[in-house]
């Protein structure tokens, strides 16, 4: 007979979960130590939240509103979108023309007012809508104004 070789034969191949339990497992380092010291002056622990601003009454909140679209709109330093810049003067445009359409040329006695009105609210709708994303864009362009502005 012949002796045997000392080649393993596909039975007597280990695998890998026969390693995993006889091995014992390996400790994992926590990453802390294996990162840098942080540099002097890093704040390590983030600031807690701000609490958020009292919601203020509802007249004295439209008319800040108000105040910031006037200053929006003369605020050299911002441009407004071309949706904002066409949007109100032919929403302006759109109110006359539906006030003569439904008032001079196409008169009937209940459709006219009620469709009139309908178109009304529609284009308000429409334009407070415009006029709220403009005033969300205003609002970061001066948040980003005043965190990066120069101080002198």
């Amino acid at each position: 007979m012949t002796e045997p070789s000392m080649t393993p034969t596909p039975t007597d191949r280990v695998t890998t979960t026969d390693c995993a339990e006889s091995a014992p497992a390996p400790t994992v380092l926590p990453l802390v130590r294996l990162l840098p010291p942080p540099p002097e002056g890093t704040i390590l622990i983030p600031p807690e939240p701000v609490e958020p601003p009292r919601r203020s009454w509802f007249l004295l909140q439209l008319v800040t509103e108000c105040r910031l679209a006037v200053q929006m709109y003369f605020d050299p330093r911002y441009r407004l979108s071309r949706l904002g810049q066409i949007a109100f003067p032919l929403f302006f445009i759109l109110l006359g023309l539906n006030y003569f359409v439904f008032s001079v040329w196409f008169s009937m006695a209940i459709v006219s007012p009620v469709a009139e009105r309908l178109l009304d609210m529609l284009l308000a709708i429409v334009a407070y809508r415009i006029l709220q994303r403009e005033l969300d864009r205003y609002r970061a362009v001066l948040d980003y104004l005043a965190h990066y502005n120069n101080r002198r």
